[in-house]
């Protein structure tokens, strides 16, 4: 605990970070909506804010050797709360579209500037106990940001106001930090050819974990807004993603475990059938089937799709050389990336076809496509033996940096 304590305000500054990310990933479709822009294209504006953190993660190295973690933190921290007055100030899906591409690198410059930090202040006999207080922290905090603009208009200048004050605040922990600021270090991805090789099914679930979850997320306050529960609107939506959270929150940690003892691949197609089968349920009943109905198959939903991320990353770690294990970290987030730049153009256009049901039936048959999957790549190439497995831990896809907080990235001699 005492290594915890140490990097307390690193890990406080995440989660407050979190609460506005978890409060801007409402207010924006649900802000677009009453604009009047179109699913297709506010799934189109979703995708832009994962290409701006896709470039935010990519080009983050170079800026930290320039500026260091504090002022990259600050600097980010300072655009990305304009950006959020910013769109209270135009009400225009264009101007929102550039604004949420910068906030996209700021987030990613954010992470990246705490995390690179964390993994090379935590000792390594450390990293495990930490990172899951890091990733709880985390998922906390995004089940409770939606909820301080509960009740309100999604076009309230007020909003935007919440989320730009725990963006400044953020800046707080990491400004008044005691621990020195440590030495950047370049990272370089593993080719994704090579990395397919490797592990084909992490690849496979990585990027459809971008696509069907970023893409489902993107959407889900327009959908779930229109319920009566909490008063509906901004309201109904908060409840609807602490749902999804919840879910997430609870199952990672037995998934995980039960991973560490069967084969992963047949613990990810399970979660991916039981998540598949919960948003065919949603897609076919909808409404129908009772509002606080739709909220706890919403709940199994969350379980399923929200954990089979860090089990691919662990799968692909399984079969990597401890030496490359940052490289391949570092490919998979790209994969997820650009899966959630596609996600939710894709969900936008179903959404736009079929409403609900398309929204929840693109979901679910892509990960009941992915547990056959999975269960295919069993029969193709056996588990690695028990004693090359690693320990699984929680993984959530952040920037580059969330590398060198795993325990299994050890520093070895590159073999021979």
């Amino acid at each position: 605990m005492s290594e915890t304590r140490s990097v307390f305000t690193l890990i406080l500054a995440v989660m407050i970070l979190q609460i506005a990310g978890g409060l801007m990933s409402m207010l924006t479709p649900l802000g677009l909506e009453a604009l009047g822009t179109a699913p297709q294209y506010i799934g189109a504006i979703a995708g832009l804010y994962a290409a701006g953190f896709m470039l935010g993660a990519w080009t983050s190295p170079a800026a930290l050797a320039s500026f260091g973690n504090i002022r990259l933190f600050a600097a980010a921290a300072a655009v990305t709360s304009a950006g959020s007055i910013a769109l209270s100030l135009w009400y225009e899906p264009g101007f929102w579209a550039i604004v949420r591409i910068v906030q996209g690198v700021g987030f990613a410059y954010m992470f990246t500037s705490v995390e690179s930090w964390l993994g090379q202040t935590v000792p390594e006999k450390s990293r495990g106990n930490v990172m899951g207080i890091y990733h709880t922290g985390a998922k906390l905090s995004l089940m409770i940001g939606p909820f301080f603009v509960a009740g309100l208009s999604p076009l309230d200048s007020r909003a935007y106001s919440w989320a730009a004050l725990f963006l400044t605040l953020a800046l707080v922990p990491v400004c008044l930090t005691r621990q020195v600021q440590p030495e950047t270090r370049d990272r370089t991805a593993m080719p994704l050819g090579r990395l397919y090789r490797l592990a084909p099914a992490a690849v496979i679930g990585v990027a459809l974990a971008g696509v069907v979850n970023t893409g489902t997320l993107a959407l889900l306050p327009i959908y779930f807004e229109g319920f009566a529960i909490g008063g509906g609107g901004t309201a109904a939506a908060a409840i609807a993603l602490a749902a999804v959270w919840f879910g997430g929150l609870v199952v990672q940690w037995p998934a995980g475990r039960l991973s560490d003892r069967i084969e992963r691949r047949l613990v990810i197609a399970l979660l991916c059938g039981i998540s598949g089968l919960a948003a065919m349920v949603i897609a076919i009943f909808g409404r129908s089937f009772g509002e606080p109905g739709v909220m706890m198959v919403l709940v199994v939903w969350g379980g399923g799709a929200m954990t089979f991320y860090g089990l691919c990353v662990a799968h692909a770690i399984d079969r990597t050389p401890k030496h490359k294990i940052p490289q391949v970290m570092s490919s998979l987030l790209f994969i997820w990336a650009g899966g959630s730049i596609m996600g939710p153009l894709l969900s936008g256009v179903a959404m736009r076809t079929a409403g609900a049901t398309g929204l929840f039936g693109w979901s679910g048959l892509r990960l009941i496509l992915l547990a056959f999957v999975m269960v295919w790549r069993v029969s193709a190439r056996a588990a690695p033996e028990e004693h090359e497995q690693e320990d699984w831990s929680p993984i959530l896809p952040t920037p580059l940096a969330s590398v060198e907080l795993d325990p299994r990235n050890a520093e070895r001699e590159p073999e021979a």
